[in-house]
């Protein structure tokens, strides 16, 4: 629960700025980000409901028909939460490559939804442009994350004491 309270404010600010200020610019996608990081971190049922709230958020923020990337992260953490039993995430090129692979998944999906409801998106100019940017910035991000984390560990312990 501790992630939660983390993230949720992280990500509000991120897609703040994303749908403002860079409406058009490939950023890393954070949501996905945190998604991937709780699926082989702390897989539960926390990281599942983290993953539907940051997706509705991601609707909301930008526009989308809401339920679309919900739908995308939930499916997303529960894939990551079954290969990190398979695959270890420990190293930045795997984790990079699962990011990737993960954001292309999360683009497909949504282009699926999006175009079941007869919405017109780009596919190539969008979702593999993002996917590359999120692949390629997902160390870096991944790192900063577990540290966010342990610091916000850290500072809930000493509260409590």
């Amino acid at each position: 629960m501790k992630e939660f309270l983390i993230f949720l404010p992280l990500t509000i600010l991120y897609l703040a700025v994303q749908s403002t200020i860079f409406p058009n610019f490939p950023l890393p996608d954070l949501p996905l980000l945190i998604v991937f990081y709780m699926a082989f971190k702390k897989p539960s049922v926390e990281g599942a409901l983290l993953g539907f709230v940051l997706g509705y958020l991601d609707d909301a923020f930008n526009g989308g028909i809401v339920g679309t990337t919900s739908f995308s992260l939930v499916f997303i953490f529960l894939v990551m939460h079954f290969l990190a039993k398979k695959v270890q995430f420990s190293t930045p090129a795997f984790r990079a490559g699962g990011v990737a692979a993960a954001a292309l998944l999360k683009g497909i999906l949504t282009y699926s939804v999006l175009r079941y409801a007869n919405v017109n998106v780009y596919f190539f100019t969008h979702v593999i442009l993002q996917a590359l940017v999120t692949g390629i910035l997902a160390p870096g991000i991944i790192t900063l994350l577990s540290r966010i984390t342990a610091l916000g560990r850290q500072s809930f312990k000493d509260n409590a004491n």
